[in-house]
């Protein structure tokens, strides 16, 4: 392939003087749909300054409303770059078709993993997706490719019309309609090639209390999992940051982080976006400098991640050196084997799966695992028995999702669906949905992502009652919502999937019922059969999207429900099923393990109750026959925690918690869809009320 260079390039770094942009945007008008800061196109900049010179600085826009203001204020770019993922594409590309109206002559580029890796598709993406409003397409990594187009430019005086075919991994369709498709380069070696643009002051403006600081330690992964981006063989090799660079990093993002802190304490958060933290020597040092922030600067208190499938021991050192600040993942999607056979997954075992859970449990760190509903071979028997043994297995939460077929993927093409016989649908993506004005036009949109909802072991009702079946186990199971009987339970041998299962055949009250018909008829009322039709329907009713009449993410919104409008009801199913399962199973008094059934069920009910109402703070109160706080912490026979005579406990909110959960309402909003969102990012027991014995002295005041 013909490569453009310039001839000063030869000679050392030009000095350009084209206006580039770059863009990664996020919806913002329900609420901010993507909390993280835009350090990816920020290290296109920071990486094109290593190449090059600018004589105007690289502009970064998250917020859509500040790219528009731009547009109609500034002086317009010549260069404007858009990231492409799942949940801004749509939003990238009403931007870009208003950019092209109004300034045609600006150069617009995507890049991002929501893109084709079969050549046909790629051109197909391009023609009837981005159509005539996107110049190029930087495919797959992008560092390199984005440089050498600017410097192509600036060698043609600014021009980019002679580029088609011209760069590696810069796709584009030509004026005459052929597609230009060159084969990405080679990736970096090392992320040391890429400046931090947090280091070099790119990210300073994003410091606003409202975004997350993320930080990509290693790129790439070595498992081949045909769902993910990542699984193609492009990104088999690891390539890593020098720790000394990651330390630097991390020390700038906590000084900025300790006065955001200061001013708003709820985004004391880091996202780490590697694939797999910790099964790396260089993860443990990373750790180190997060422990140095942390004391330094009180930040992060909480840490997103994804830790590794393999190296299990270097794991948990990495988890345990942060006091508790990561959770562990187990993240599994499947541990049915011809379904890991089908998507070409190697998972840890179940017992190597309740080895880790049990270590995690034992440095007193959470853990999580991820399974996805409807991968090929999937079945309800398969998904049930998956969710079963990593209940099991002793995780404390499941994140459970429906597979999302996505265009940077092997699983997205054609003969990927024929062959595994799928049926998909497609949904409006939860909180990526809005309406702006840009440069004097509206501009709405709506991403849509399509999932798998039946396959030849799967027919979809078999798909409803798994959907079911996963808000019971994020409502009941995940974090410990009834964990005093979960335990109880489990100190009998009876598995609490039974008890999740049994649930859900006994009699529901009148408020639980309607819940739970309201979730199944609300998964089959957002799926569609055709994209057009829904996007065509999204962008008519933006504002019913925006309001939370439509759209949201329904195991979040009705995990709330059932802890709020439908607690009393759940109550009850809990406890039936529980003395239903304990019948028998042991010599203790029946009376005696129902009647601790009943106290510790309504001692949870008293924990959630007013959950996510800090104003209504009273006090709660609950008469006690048992330590169920003594059983919590070490569970044994029931008869020991008999208290010799009753007592009264008392269940109230700290002014610190009311302070906590007052925050993230006014940022997510009081309704169910953001309350469910806040679950997600604040520990479920940081929202629950504390119990305690009420004194002897003062039992009567209290009573």
């Amino acid at each position: 392939m013909n490569q453009l260079v310039p001839v000063d390039h030869l000679f050392g770094k030009p000095w350009i003087s084209l206006r580039v942009w770059l863009a990664d945007l996020t919806y913002t008008q329900q609420s901010i749909s993507s909390e993280i800061m835009p350090q990816a196109v920020g290290g296109l900049a920071s990486y094109a300054a290593t190449r090059m010179d600018f004589e105007y600085p690289v502009k970064i826009f998250k917020y859509p409303e500040q790219l528009a203001r731009a547009l109609a204020e500034d002086e317009a770019p010549d260069v404007i770059g858009f990231s492409n993922y799942i949940w801004n594409s749509r939003l990238s590309l009403g931007f870009a078709e208003r950019v092209k109206e109004v300034f045609p002559n600006i150069v617009t580029v995507f890049g991002g993993p929501h893109y084709p890796v079969a050549e046909a598709e790629q051109a197909s993406f391009l023609r009837d997706r981005l159509g005539a409003c996107v110049d190029f397409y930087v495919d797959r990594e992008g560092e390199q490719p984005f440089a050498e187009m600017l410097l192509a430019m600036h060698g043609a005086g600014g021009s980019a019309a002679g580029l088609h075919g011209k760069i590696r991994g810069l796709h584009s369709i030509d004026g005459e309609g052929r597609p230009h498709l060159p084969a990405p380069g080679p990736r970096l070696p090392s992320l040391s090639e890429v400046p931090s643009p947090y280091v070099a002051g790119l990210m300073d403006p994003f410091f606003d209390g409202k975004l997350i600081p993320a930080v990509q330690t290693n790129r790439g992964c070595p498992f081949s999992c045909s769902f993910c981006v990542e699984g193609t063989r492009y990104y088999s090799k690891v390539a890593k940051t020098p720790s000394e660079r990651t330390r630097e990093e991390l020390l700038y993002i906590g000084k900025a982080m300790a006065q955001v802190i200061k001013q708003d304490g709820v985004r004391n958060e880091l996202l780490i976006t590697d694939s797999n933290f910790g099964m790396f020597p260089e993860d443990l040092d990373v750790c180190d400098a997060i422990v140095e922030c942390q004391d330094t600067f009180g930040w992060p208190r909480y840490v997103d991640l994804t830790t590794g499938k393999n190296k299990r021991d270097r794991v948990l050192e990495a988890i345990s050196r942060t006091r508790g600040t990561m959770t562990l993942s187990g993240s599994v999607q499947s541990l049915d084997p011809e379904v890991l056979s089908k998507v070409r997954r190697n998972n840890i075992s179940a017992s190597q799966l309740m080895e880790v859970a049990l270590a995690a449990a034992e440095q007193q760190t959470g853990t999580y695992s991820e399974v996805i509903l409807g991968l090929p071979g999937d079945s309800k028997r398969a998904h049930f028995s998956t969710l079963a043994q990593l209940i099991d297995a002793g995780f404390d939460r499941l994140n459970m999702f429906q597979l999302a077929l996505l265009p940077g993927s092997d699983m997205w093409t054609g003969d990927q669906r024929e062959q595994h016989g799928m049926v998909t649908r497609f949904r409006v993506i939860p909180r990526c949905y809005g309406s702006y004005t840009v440069l004097g036009s509206q501009v709405s949109t709506a991403e849509i992502d399509e999932v798998c909802v039946s396959l030849p072991s799967m027919p979809f009702t078999d798909y409803l009652d798994c959907r079911q079946m996963n808000l019971f186990v994020s409502a009941c199971h995940n974090d410990g919502t009834f964990v005093a009987l979960t335990r109880l339970l489990r100190q009998r041998d009876i598995p609490v999937f039974r008890w999740l299962e049994l649930m859900q055949t006994l009699p529901f009250g009148a408020r639980l019922r309607a819940v739970v018909d309201e979730f199944r008829y609300e998964t089959g009322e957002q799926l569609w059969e055709s994209r057009e039709e829904l996007s065509r329907f999204a962008v008519e009713n933006v504002e019913r999207y925006i309001s939370g009449e439509l759209g949201n993410n329904l195991l979040y919104t009705y995990r709330v429900r059932m802890l709020t409008e439908a607690l009393d009801d759940l109550v009850a199913v809990a406890i039936e099923a529980a003395r239903k399962l304990c019948a028998g199973s042991d010599a203790e008094e029946p009376a005696l393990v129902d009647a601790f059934i009943q106290e510790a069920a309504e001692f949870h009910r008293l924990t959630m109750t007013g959950l996510l109402t800090p104003e209504a703070g009273a006090s709660r109160l609950q008469g006690a026959a048992f330590d169920i706080e003594g059983f919590l912490e070490s569970p044994g026979d029931v008869a020991k925690f008999a208290l010799p005579e009753p007592r009264l406990r008392e269940f109230s909110l700290t002014p610190e918690q009311v302070s906590l959960i007052e925050g993230y309402l006014s940022q997510f909003g009081a309704g169910p869809w953001g309350a469910g969102r806040m679950l997600t990012k604040v520990r479920f027991a940081d929202l629950l009320r504390r119990a305690a014995f009420v004194p002897e002295e003062d039992r009567d005041a209290a009573s």
